[in-house]
């Protein structure tokens, strides 16, 4: 079997969850709010930098804690919230304002304390960038794998979409010093599914595959893994999920060599513009010693005449 590298596994994860499942997500993760359609995730900065959010979406009021319209932005965090990435949040809010015209409402995700995070930033004497942090620590993903052993297991109720989500959320949130056994148990309990949906299975199969390439470094296991949800996931499943990492992996090359030829590029144009300043210069240069010689001239012709006066 030939190893492939999922760049970002965490980012991809996340995004396969969002991407497939938006409604189910938010309402899994109790977020205040009712959601009502995906937004924008693109943002522009000013020195032309453009950026994107984890997720983002509009929701309605659901007049129990959110009272009005707003827009979510939600980023997946696994490692605490510092003062540069806050006022990327504040920069995702600004646009999300002039997207949506409607008051942001920023939601970190992460599997770590809000306690190591910074929470707030002041952008003006007026304006905060105020952080809601979702408890995804090791009691809450404790309580959703009791949760899926209950439905899967011992058949106590349907397993429903939202359910299902939290084995994909319970990998990607584990605490990382036992991230691999809570990787092995997901698994356990995928195999144990009898049937889903075919977007269903495509997303937990991505975000399965993704977290064993993340967590397991030896080489044997991550190929038991890997070869224990394949001889159980459905072929067309297996063979999108292929197709879309051989496509990323490919799209991420082609933005590097972007950003080199940009590099280039950027780099000739300030080679260009060196000359040309130097150019200038000498010019200048020239012009300023051509006056100067004139005057000199003038000053010997002047000289020449009064002597020959006398």
């Amino acid at each position: 079997m030939t190893r492939k590298k999922i760049h970002h596994p965490f980012d991809f994860a996340f995004g396969i969850m969002y991407n497939e499942f938006p409604k189910e997500l938010h309402e899994n993760f109790d977020i205040p709010g009712i959601f009502r359609r995906k937004s924008n995730v693109k943002v522009r900065l000013k020195n032309g930098t453009i950026l994107e959010m984890d997720a983002s979406y509009v929701v309605d009021p659901d007049f129990e804690r959110l009272f009005e319209p707003a827009v979510v932005i939600l980023e997946h965090q696994s490692k605490a919230v510092d003062r540069p990435k806050i006022q990327i949040i504040g920069y995702y809010e600004i646009q999300k304002i002039a997207d949506e015209r409607l008051p942001p409402l920023s939601v970190i995700a992460s599997h770590l304390s809000s306690e190591k995070s910074v929470q707030e930033f002041d952008r003006t004497p007026t304006s905060t960038t105020k952080l809601l942090f979702l408890d995804l620590g090791a009691e809450d993903n404790q309580k959703r794998l009791n949760r899926l052993k209950n439905i899967i297991n011992y058949n106590e109720e349907q397993l429903t979409i939202k359910d299902a989500l939290n084995l994909g959320i319970i990998v990607l949130f584990a605490q990382r010093e036992i991230a691999p056994e809570v990787t092995r148990q997901a698994i356990e309990l995928y195999l144990k599914i009898d049937a889903m949906p075919k977007k269903l299975e495509y997303t937990l199969y991505s975000v399965l595959y993704a977290m064993i390439d993340a967590y397991f470094d030896d080489e044997n296991e991550y190929e038991e893994l890997v070869n224990m949800i394949n001889n159980e996931t459905a072929d067309e499943i297996v063979g999108k999920f292929e197709s879309e990492i051989i496509s990323q992996n490919k799209i991420i090359e082609l933005e590097k060599e972007l950003d080199g030829a940009n590099s280039r590029a950027d780099s000739e144009a300030l080679r260009a513009n060196s000359e040309a300043l130097r150019a200038d210069n000498e010019a200048i240069r020239a012009n300023n010693a051509e006056a100067e010689n004139s005057r000199l001239r003038d000053e010997i012709e002047m000289l020449k005449s009064q002597l020959n006066s006398k």
